[in-house]
This record gives structure tokens, sequence and C-alpha cells, in this order.
């Protein structure tokens, strides 16, 4: 049993670590000028993305960065991203280790996860208009250490440790409570060379 979930896990990540990196044919990128993308007010967002359902993630809201909504994975497609430039995408299985896994592409929404510093307070919202408050505590970054392959291990770039996919999977996500952000770093020509998670624990 446990081996048919670890299975289950790594298909998950290696499916979500190439749709972070293979964009699908719709992809359109918008507002790729940070200096274009004016964030309102979070009341006047949370009023955007208001929908009335309660416990439902409707937005995420990072103050002078960005104001996103928030798209959940069809069911059974864990390696969708969205490829809308504004949109953030709900990692469904994150959920399932007691997290919450947003992901973004590095080309889209995701550039601006790269801006985030520890310390910094963002807010989830919700279908009812409520919010969650959440402060980045520890910022991971990590080397495909064989960019092209779903086989690849990942080094540490703080440490060098080398990790599975399996184990970084459960390293990052399994963190109930807390919020994982997920993008591609671009280095040395290569877009998905590198892997960006900021984590943030609830206020």
């Amino acid at each position: 049993m446990l081996k048919s979930i670890r299975s289950i896990l790594v298909l998950s990540l290696i499916a979500v670590i190439v749709g972070t990196v293979i964009p699908t044919r719709e992809a359109r990128a918008l507002n790729l000028d940070p200096g274009d993308v004016v964030v309102p007010v979070l009341e006047s967002f949370i009023e955007q993305i208001r929908n009335g359902q309660a416990g439902e993630l409707r937005g995420i809201y990072i103050p002078g960065i960005i104001a996103a909504s928030i798209v959940q994975q069809p069911s059974g497609m864990d390696a969708f991203i969205s490829p809308w430039g504004n949109v953030v995408t709900q990692f469904g299985m994150a959920s399932k280790v007691g997290s919450t896994g947003l992901l973004a592409h590095n080309y889209l929404a995701g550039r601006n996860f790269a801006m985030m510093l520890e310390g910094q307070k963002f807010f989830l919202v919700y279908g009812d208009g409520q919010i969650s408050s959440f402060r980045v505590s520890e910022i991971l970054r990590f080397q495909a250490l064989q960019p092209y392959s779903t086989e690849s291990t990942f080094s540490d770039l703080q440490n060098e440790v080398s990790l599975t996919t399996a184990e970084l999977f459960m390293k990052v996500y399994s963190r109930p409570g807390q919020v994982v952000l997920q993008t591609c770093i671009e280095a040395d020509g290569i877009a998905s060379l590198g892997r960006l998670f900021v984590i943030a624990e609830p206020v």
C-alpha cells in the first residue's frame, strides 16, 4: 500500500515538473512586463473573485506583487497548470499530504514567486470572501541534474544534497497547514534547470 502511494506521488510530481516546463498549445503570455501590472487593493480583489463558495480557494494576493485568481486541476490531470498570465493552479496532490500547493509557469504568474522574500506576508482568498494570512518561512531552490529527464534527481542549491523525485515531493509538500508556491528556474539557457519553492506558514 505504502509503495503504491509512493508511486502515485512520484508520478504526480513528475507530471507537475514536466507541466511547469512545457507550455501548452493554448498558452498565452499576458502582462509580461511587471511594470504593466497594477495590483488592486485587497478589498477590491476579493470582490472580483468572490463566488459565494466557502472553502473554495479563489485567489492569492501578494501586496505590491500580484493579485491572481486560482483554478483547480481537472480531475485526473495532475500535470495541468494554467496557461493564462495571471492565474495560479492549485496542486491537487499536495492537498493529499496536508499542504496547499500553488503552481505557475515561470514565464507567466510564476515569475512573481521569485520576487518573494522570507518574512513576506500574503493572503489566500476564498469564495465566500474570507481570507487566510501566511508568512514566507523558507525559500528552497533545487537544480535538476538531468533537466530534460522525467527521472531527474535534484540537488539542493544550499547544501548540495541530492534528492529523488519522491524525496523532493515529500520534503516540499508534506507540510500540513502550510502553503507551497512552485515554479521553474531558468538558468544557463535552460528553462527547466531549477525549481523554486516558496514555503509559508499560517499567521
